[in-house]
């Protein structure tokens, strides 16, 4: 019997987990009883977990195969698959945007791990939306006109760091290598079936049919849904806490508030999903 607890944060999502060590290997149980959590909460909580960025690997490695280098930001050294997101007055933070990893990729990630590892002292909090209830919350015609429409992801923010390495080659360069991806507005998750909104405002860049002026019309729309706070839940970082969350489904928005102070956190992403039927 799991001696773990799940502690909901909000009717809609976050949950704050207890009674599990993560520089301990999981038990196969404990692993799977942590999955049906992420399902049913989108965002897991872990704190005191000072744990060595092999834990940290070894912790996401559970919930499927990990993604390598990043092709922006830098890897932990000696650990390809620990990205460091080293924020502060030098190099200010991309994210402070609505966001799910990766949706400019054809199959984008399945799941990220968060690690704080150099806290400011106030602020820097990360912010993570449901958009399940985003969907449900639709008005029902519109909801039906959304369920035939598609939307392009591109690298979205990710032009400033190619532009100042390369300029304009360099955006071009990082464009080509990188690509772009159509999704469905009203996607669906492959485990639970559940549909949500699948569009957010740092990668979405166009609705496939219409003329660029409709397509900015409908996106503000939604974006500005998705940044309705009864669909959200706030983290308050702490030395030793780790987030786990499934990014089919959930966006997330890093609050940059903490200048001049920095902040340190390691990232992992987990590309695909070993308990995803088909996978």
């Amino acid at each position: 019997m799991s001696l773990i607890e799940v502690s909901p944060c909000t009717p809609n999502l976050g949950a704050i987990i207890t009674g599990v060590d993560l520089s301990k290997d999981l038990s196969d149980s404990d692993a799977d009883f942590l999955y049906d959590a992420l399902l049913k909460h989108l965002v897991l909580f872990f704190h005191d977990q000072h744990i060595t960025p092999e834990q940290l690997s070894g912790f996401a490695s559970n919930f499927g195969s990990l993604q390598g280098r990043h092709h922006t930001y830098e890897a932990l050294e000696g650990f390809e698959h620990v990205t460091v997101l080293d924020m502060g007055p030098e190099n200010p933070p991309d994210s402070a945007e609505w966001h799910a990893d990766l949706t400019f990729s054809q199959d984008a990630a399945f799941a990220s791990v968060l690690q704080g590892i150099e806290i400011p002292s106030v602020g820097g909090d990360t912010l993570w939306a449901n958009c399940f209830a985003v969907h449900d919350a639709l008005p029902s015609g519109l909801r039906k006109d959304l369920e035939g429409l598609s939307a392009v992801h591109d690298m979205g923010s990710f032009r400033s760091h190619a532009y100042k390495a390369g300029g304009v080659d360099g955006i071009n360069e990082r464009m080509e290598s990188v690509g772009s991806a159509v999704h469905p507005i009203i996607d669906h998750h492959p485990v639970t079936g559940r549909p949500f909104v699948n569009v957010n405002e740092t990668f979405t860049v166009h609705i496939s049919g219409m003329t660029q002026p409709e397509s900015r019309r409908l996106l503000n729309y939604l974006f500005d849904l998705i940044n309705r706070p009864q669909f959200h839940v706030r983290l308050r970082w702490q030395p030793g806490t780790i987030a786990l969350w499934d990014n089919r489904g959930s966006q997330h928005y890093a609050v940059d508030d903490y200048f001049p102070e920095r902040r340190v956190m390691h990232r992992v992403v987990v590309e695909s999903d070993v308990r995803q039927p088909n996978s």
